[in-house]
């Protein structure tokens, strides 16, 4: 098991379990990196920060499977985490009323009460409390722009990421996976498989289009918004063929998010 966090400016708001690798999205390093393994994301592009702009924390997922696929022996699983953000079975900090499934936690909570090692786990898969959205593509139009979503969608059936009927049957879905394939614990081998089919579209959409409203702090995140429901689409393919109608509840839990002043605040 290897676990990832993806950081831009900060290092991990809680503490995390021993042996996690940092993937930083920046051009400056920490100053201290606390003894933590911390991996140059910006390494691993010519253009690094334009693609951060179009990718969003996405980029640093991309790093994930950059580095997972280089290595000799691959772990037979990952976790990917985000700085403020992980999963756990405990119950930490207080409902978000405004975000099903999370709860928004202090640091000083985090602290006295430490995320999993999800390396613990039996399961190869652990994964966000899926939602029942009624119609996906429904939901992303009441909260964001239709507009990248059919983009989105045509440049996945282009690339081969889904077929002509998958498409029809991942804009109509219900469930979704917070966080798609992006915040979890997966099988390495079907992650990467996966994941793969997620960056060519994006990669065309961010060669092709700006987003619909691209100046808007939290809607020029499209490309990632996208990205997170085609992943969540083709993670619960996945677990509907390994498991059927008899999901066990041990596969999922709360996502946390830590905030100083316990209030969840988007997109900082």
């Amino acid at each position: 098991m290897t676990i990832f966090i993806v950081c831009h400016k900060d290092l991990p708001s809680y503490p995390p379990p021993e042996g996690t690798k940092i993937i930083w999205l920046n051009s400056k390093l920490p100053l201290d990196n606390r003894g933590m393994d911390v991996i140059a994301g910006y390494d691993f592009f010519s253009d690094p920060e334009e693609l951060h702009a179009k990718l969003s924390g996405s980029l640093g997922t991309i790093v994930i499977a950059k580095v997972v696929s280089e290595e000799a022996a691959k772990p037979r699983n990952i976790t990917i985490w985000q700085y403020r953000k992980f999963l756990t079975r405990q119950k930490i900090g207080t409902p978000n009323p405004d975000y099903p499934g999370m709860n928004t936690a202090t640091s000083e909570e985090t602290r006295s009460t430490k995320p999993e090692d999800p390396a613990l786990f039996a399961e190869n898969f652990f994964l966000p409390r899926p939602l029942n959205l009624h119609n996906i593509s429904q939901h992303y139009a009441r909260f964001h722009n239709i507009v990248d979503f059919l983009r989105y969608t045509a440049f996945s059936i282009e690339t081969n990421a889904l077929t002509q009927d998958e498409a029809l049957l991942f804009f109509n879905s219900s469930t979704f996976v917070p966080g798609g394939i992006e915040l979890g614990t997966y099988p390495t081998d079907w992650w990467l498989d996966t994941f793969v089919r997620l960056v060519a579209p994006s990669f065309e959409f961010a060669k092709r289009y700006q987003p619909f409203q691209a100046e808007d702090p939290v809607q020029k995140r499209a490309i990632s918004f996208c990205q997170e429901r085609l992943g969540s689409y083709l993670l619960i393919k996945r677990i509907t063929e390994l498991y059927g109608n008899t999901v066990p509840g041990t596969l999922f839990g709360d996502m946390a998010t830590v905030s100083d002043d316990g209030v969840y605040k988007s997109g900082v």
